[in-house]
């Protein structure tokens, strides 16, 4: 079995997994703890809790997926949504209570390998996977290999600059395609665009959704928006990398008719010439419970060097 630990800003999950399986799973808070010590301690009490549970057996691996995470170093550098602003070693941590290897990686980057090995991207060497929520994450798969720079953290799609001079970012820059696309991007367009700036504090993807399918222009228009953005940054993507398919997951994907099949039709519209008819766009075939646990364990599945 290997343990797949997902770190989130408020909670944190882990999970038990056996061939693509989650076996058992539970939560903790990510904050509230005395220090980034106490929290690894806490993490560790719980993987030996979901071990007992399930009978005993061996463990393998652990491996963990989180925002800011350097693969190469197994450190999670600074994270801005993360209850410690310095450097968190949190592979040698867990590595050190459990006594087994752990390997730590981008949440992002976690998500592309569990949707490669066990998802809709299976049997694809060549792959996007991005992942549309509070943020935009995205990672990418490239002659079968997972795509990580010299620094371990390549592949941020979401920090593309779309529009020079645009709306100001979570990373300090402007005109991302995070700042247009994720959850958040979508709140303030339909707060500028209903013009009513309170939106901004009160409106989910749901709840704009909903409003839209009542004949909300406003709404409406939020969707539009969104998509014409979002297969602008796909197609330059794919102008990059050369997936053979891309791979969207999220709750704002499940929005239908909404938004997948106007934006299957605008990301067509918007590729290369050479690209054309030759990528697919789908969603997540994960479970949206289990695809962060299985793409953290996918990342014990990678032999790599670890960088100093």
């Amino acid at each position: 079995m290997i343990a797949g630990i997902d770190i989130g800003g408020t909670t944190s999950k882990i999970g038990l997994v056996l061939d693509g399986r989650v076996l058992r799973q539970t939560r903790i808070p990510t904050t509230g703890h005395a220090d980034d010590h106490a929290f690894a301690q806490a993490l560790a009490t719980a993987v030996r809790s979901l071990l007992a549970d399930e009978g005993g057996g061996s463990l393998e691996a652990v491996g963990i997926g989180a925002p800011n995470a350097n693969q190469f170093t197994g450190i999670i550098e600074m994270a801005p949504n993360l209850p410690w602003k310095h450097d968190v070693p949190l592979a040698r941590m867990l590595q050190d209570r459990l006594n087994v290897p752990a390997v730590l990686g981008n949440d992002a980057n976690a998500a592309a390998l569990g949707e490669w090995r066990y998802g809709a991207g299976k049997g694809y060497d060549d792959l996007l996977v991005v992942t549309i929520g509070t943020g935009v994450g995205s990672g990418f798969i490239v002659n079968g290999s997972l795509l990580l720079g010299s620094a371990g953290n390549a592949g941020e799609l979401g920090h593309m600059t779309l529009a020079m001079d645009g709306r100001p970012c979570t990373c300090g820059r402007k005109g991302c395609l995070e700042a247009y696309v994720s959850i958040r991007g979508m709140r303030q367009t339909y707060a500028e665009l209903a013009n009513d700036l309170d939106l901004l504090k009160e409106e989910g993807v749901k709840c704009i959704a909903d409003a839209a399918h009542a004949g909300d222009r406003a709404a409406q228009r939020t969707f539009e928006e969104t998509v014409h953005w979002l297969a602008v940054g796909l197609a330059n993507a794919v102008a990059v990398t050369g997936p053979r398919r891309v791979v969207l997951f999220g709750g704002i994907v499940r929005s239908g008719d909404l938004l997948l099949a106007p934006l299957k039709k605008a990301f067509h519209s918007a590729l290369l010439n050479i690209y054309q008819g030759r990528v697919d766009l789908t969603v997540s075939a994960l479970p949206d419970d289990d695809a962060a646990l299985l793409g953290a364990a996918a990342l014990t599945t990678i032999p790599m060097k670890i960088r100093k």
